[in-house]
């Protein structure tokens, strides 16, 4: 039968035609997996069908796997066309970051987004791909879509710089909105509570890991990374420049910017005892006793290690051990202490300082400044009641 504007009437079949990547194509159109039937009307629908081929073609937007699923070309690539997958290998292996960052990412790589996004030439991906792939995860909160969004992001990003694509397809597609946790700090008689336990019931390493912890206001990361060399003793300040992260020692903080902790009575008697453990045994100063080695940062950061026994058997609400970071900052807003003065100890900017305590930095003065607008409406004297005594004899 005829073949006229690429459509082919067969027996009991259409065939469509067109030019796809410099070749022609041609494929059977299907109804319920079974051939179309060559009537007028199909015949109409399948000109229709290959001008809106055509089209997708000319403007870049062309599927082949979205129109004919069951064709041997339908995962064919480019000759030469970048994929997919292949581009998210280099830019794991490139990536210039923390080596633990750079394992994550090959592991997040691996686990969703080759799972999420079939493997064709990137150019082909597209805006609704991504947010397809987005809408089939399970995440636990905004962040962690944002996080996933973040990582694919840069892998696009990466080959638009590269010349392999002219857009990046996740460009515009928007962040979720969530609620980061406020912070949860501990109140001193929890923290001393906490303490007696463990001096009860844990070794005094632990002890004096989360008594430092809590009156220092380290990270996590920190606290394991901590090395002797670091603590001054005489001048009661340690030097944090470093973090160990999913077990890579770092030589860099969080915020790549050292600092200088200066060490409360608390917190240099922890260090003293910790001494007696650790001094001669090498750089780190705490040790897991367990294992007689620096401390794992799966194992200090488990929550079904020593921290969650504790809280359980102590009757203290739980809360993640990043909360003793919390606890030292506002500890030292509700004593009185300068925002300044917490920001260097913690390793914040102010700007950062002041968006996350903002609750306790005003909440400590609110009775004081609330007394000053008290002695001011009183001094004007036009209450409400002589106002409108007022208005009545004008």
């Amino acid at each position: 039968m005829g073949g006229a504007g690429g459509v082919e009437l067969r027996a009991k079949s259409i065939r469509v035609r067109f030019e796809w990547r410099g070749k022609q194509r041609r494929e059977t159109l299907y109804i319920d997996d079974e051939p179309m039937a060559p009537t007028p009307a199909n015949a109409k629908y399948a000109k229709r069908l290959v001008a809106e081929i055509r089209q997708k073609i000319e403007n870049g937007t062309f599927e082949y796997a979205a129109y004919f699923p069951k064709s041997q070309y339908a995962d064919e690539p480019e000759e030469g066309a970048p994929m997919l997958h292949q581009v998210m290998d280099r830019y794991v292996e490139l990536f210039e970051g923390k080596a633990s960052t750079k394992r994550q990412y090959g592991r997040r790589l691996e686990g969703f987004w080759k799972k999420a996004l079939r493997n064709r030439p990137i150019g082909e991906v597209s805006y609704s791909d991504i947010l397809a792939a987005l809408n089939s995860g399970t995440w636990k909160s905004g962040k962690s879509r944002n996080n996933e969004l973040s990582l694919i992001n840069g892998v696009f990003e990466f080959a638009r710089l590269d010349k392999m694509i002219k857009e990046n397809p996740c460009a515009e597609v928007k962040r979720a909105g969530y609620q980061k946790p406020a912070p949860d700090p501990f109140d001193l008689a929890e923290v001393h509570v906490i303490l007696a336990h463990l001096v009860e019931h844990r070794s005094e390493q632990v002890l004096n890991f989360v008594q430092l912890m809590f009156f220092t206001g380290l990270r996590t990361s920190e606290g394991i990374a901590l090395r002797w060399p670091d603590v001054d003793f005489r001048k009661k300040e340690v030097l944090i420049d470093g973090g160990n992260v999913y077990d890579e020692e770092s030589d860099t903080t969080k915020t790549y910017e050292p600092r200088i902790v200066k060490l409360n009575g608390m917190a240099m008697e922890a260090l003293q005892r910790q001494k007696a453990h650790t001094y001669l045994a090498g750089a780190h100063v705490f040790h897991d006793p367990k294992t007689g080695e620096p401390w794992a940062y799966a194992k200090i950061t488990d929550v079904r290690s020593f921290w969650q026994a504790t809280l359980k058997k102590t009757g203290i609400r739980y809360r993640r051990p990043y909360n003793m970071r919390h606890t030292y900052a506002t500890m030292g807003l509700m004593s009185g202490v300068k925002p300044g003065f917490m920001a260097g100890q913690l390793g914040h900017s102010l700007r950062m300082f002041f968006t996350v305590y903002a609750k306790w930095i005003s909440g400590s003065d609110d009775d004081r400044e609330m007394a000053k607008l008290e002695r001011t409406i009183a001094r004007s004297g036009e209450f409400p009641g002589e106002i409108e005594g007022k208005a009545r004899e004008a």
